[in-house]
């Protein structure tokens, strides 16, 4: 996990959606769980994302997403009321999205996400 964050606090330097820069509150986020990879894919750059904790419960959980342009993807799984406590809306998107990361964000989509 150690060299995993490394590589993902270089490439994105702050969360991926949210711009927040103190590292002690980011987390290091498989887009493809980490007990579904290979070991290339484990240590992939691109299937990770720096996220704040709300986010990375919600991303992990399901209850968000991203399409392939880095906008957020919200399921009708969670309420307004819980977004709303979460400061999620759907304005937000990654800020530097890859091409790389599509497969793994479609992945997410396909088996981690609470589609409607």
């Amino acid at each position: 996990q150690g060299l995993f964050r490394q590589n993902l606090i270089e490439y994105w330097s702050a969360c991926a959606v949210t711009g927040c820069k103190e590292l002690k509150l980011l987390r290091a986020s498989h887009i493809k769980p980490w007990s579904e990879c290979g070991d290339i894919e484990r240590l992939s750059l691109y299937n990770g994302l720096l996220l704040s904790p709300n986010l990375d419960v919600c991303f992990d959980a399901g209850f968000i997403s991203f399409d392939d342009l880095g906008q957020i993807l919200i399921s009708n799984k969670i309420s307004a009321n819980d977004l709303q406590a979460l400061s999620i809306n759907k304005e937000m998107k990654l800020s530097n999205i890859s091409s790389e990361h599509k497969k793994y964000l479609q992945y997410h989509r396909k088996h981690i996400y609470k589609q409607s």
